[in-house]
């Protein structure tokens, strides 16, 4: 029988996966709401949210991935910039990764006045858990060059660019030679063969899932729709924090290639199930992504809830504090 108290201090995190730590897409979109989300679980309960990074990025030359263009963000008061939101997040144990997962950068892409400004804002934190996600060497290079210190994490977007059909346990233990950490590719979780290699490798803890991707199983057009993401960023950049208007990726009018869960609904998405991933957890995974900096605030919250925090205690924080 279940008792009339909420739970209090370590029993907040949802006890199916207690150990389970979030890396959540709210940089530079969700900023207020997420901090206000994480401050007043950690009030009301004693205990902090098991959020260790946040990740994304100004629509920047070097930008990748996701774009949060033509998302409203967070809209900050009482002299927010980029350096204090970076300090924001590091003061409470939050680690800070830009995505700067650019597929098409070339060398002389490395000279763009913006993204320099931003890469130096986060190094000069020297905060030990900031890192940036890359899909390029050679950029990848020019900020180990700058800033060996910077941990860097391998995307989900280089691994589809260089292996977008299959990728080996080896091919991912390859990227450690350049990476300190690497985030699977969403297809990888189903493979339950790769993730007992991983597992039994001992690198288990630098590997991070993404566990709310809404693109089809297996999508054979996802390489395409990083490509078509990224030419614009470059070719119509016009300086700070500005480019010209791109199409969203998975967008179903995008002009060349439609995404597969529009054009075969009936496979499943790569979203994990429950039992999905209480599989790959008690395998030993401990980090976890949720991409969300697309998205609406109210999505984000849904699944970050959902994932992260105990469903009683979640319960009376939404029925008590709507405005989160």
């Amino acid at each position: 029988m279940k008792t009339n108290y909420l739970p209090y201090g370590k029993d907040i995190l949802n006890p199916e996966w207690p150990e389970a730590t979030w890396d959540v897409g709210t940089l530079f979109v969700h900023d207020d709401n997420i901090i206000n989300f994480y401050d007043t679980i950690k009030k009301r309960f004693g205990f902090p949210l098991s959020i260790k990074s946040v990740f994304g990025c100004y629509n920047v030359m070097w930008s990748g991935g996701r774009s949060s263009f033509g998302v409203a963000p967070t809209v900050h008061t009482g002299g927010w910039t980029p350096e204090v939101i970076i300090k924001e997040y590091n003061k409470r144990g939050i680690d800070v990764t830009y995505t700067f997962s650019n597929p098409l950068l070339k060398e002389k892409h490395l000279t763009d006045p913006s993204s320099n400004y931003l890469l130096d804002l986060l190094a000069k934190q020297k905060y030990e858990g900031n890192a940036v996600t890359i899909t390029c060497d050679v950029l990848s290079d020019y900020i180990r060059k700058m800033y060996p210190n910077l941990k860097q994490k391998a995307s989900i977007v280089k691994s589809t660019m260089e292996m977008p059909r299959r990728r080996t346990f080896e091919y991912y233990d390859n990227l450690f030679e350049k990476y300190d950490l690497v985030y699977l590719h969403p297809d990888d979780n189903f493979n339950l063969k790769l993730l007992k290699k991983i597992a039994a490798s001992g690198k288990v803890g630098s590997y991070t899932l993404l566990i709310n991707e809404n693109c089809a199983r297996n999508c054979t057009i996802r390489n395409s729709h990083y490509e078509e993401q990224s030419k614009p960023v470059i070719d119509g950049w016009h300086g700070m924090f500005s480019f010209t208007d791109v199409d969203q990726i998975h967008s179903p009018e995008h002009p060349n290639s439609i995404c597969e869960r529009h054009t075969k609904p009936q496979m499943k998405s790569c979203t994990l199930s429950h039992s999905e991933f209480k599989e790959i957890y008690d395998l030993g995974f401990r980090r976890f992504k949720l991409q969300g900096r697309d998205s609406p605030w109210t999505n984000m919250l849904f699944d970050l809830a959902f994932w992260s925090v105990e469903q009683d205690a979640m319960a009376y924080k939404i029925s008590h504090y709507p405005h989160l």
